[in-house]
């Protein structure tokens, strides 16, 4: 008669084996799901637990979302200084031409000195760019390392 120790050892073995080879057969890419951040899921309209199978294209989309939005923000803020630039000139040749014109009619002088000082109101002041740069500069800092860390959060699910 066979000792049921070796009968045990062998089945578990042939079993053991068996969930190998059921588990090599198997699309285990298919099984393991990653979690997509909330703020990604939005941006791209994915699932919030795909397979690991789908994390290249889920990849790729978050990628194509970023670089076209980008380009959209840039164009946008490109836009808007040409837009600025076209007022300011505009502004100044009607200054130009009113300073010209307001030493004809009465009190033209005063009224032209006093729309002169409104508008030196409006002027940027000293020191003024470098606050615009560093809060574009921290604002960008920061979209960047969410960005980054985005990144990382998928990268860290995939790998």
């Amino acid at each position: 008669m066979i000792d049921k120790r070796v009968f045990y050892a062998g089945s578990s073995a042939l079993l053991v084996l068996g969930l190998c080879l059921a588990v090599q057969g198997c699309d285990l890419q298919k099984m393991v799901h990653f979690d997509v951040p909330g703020d990604v899921q939005t941006a791209i309209s994915v699932d919030p637990n795909p397979s690991l199978s789908d994390a290249d294209y889920v990849w790729n989309r978050w990628q194509s979302w970023v670089q076209l939005n980008s380009e959209q923000l840039s164009r946008g803020i490109e836009n808007s200084k040409e837009r600025v630039s076209m007022i300011e000139s505009v502004t100044a040749m009607g200054i130009g031409a009113l300073g010209e014109v307001s030493n004809s009619f009465p009190g033209g002088a005063l009224l032209f000195s006093g729309l002169s000082l409104a508008t030196g109101l409006f002027l940027k002041r000293p020191k003024e760019d470098k606050v615009v740069a560093k809060e574009k500069e921290s604002s960008y800092n920061a979209g960047i390392e969410k960005g980054k860390e985005i990144a990382e959060t998928i990268k860290n699910t995939i790998g």
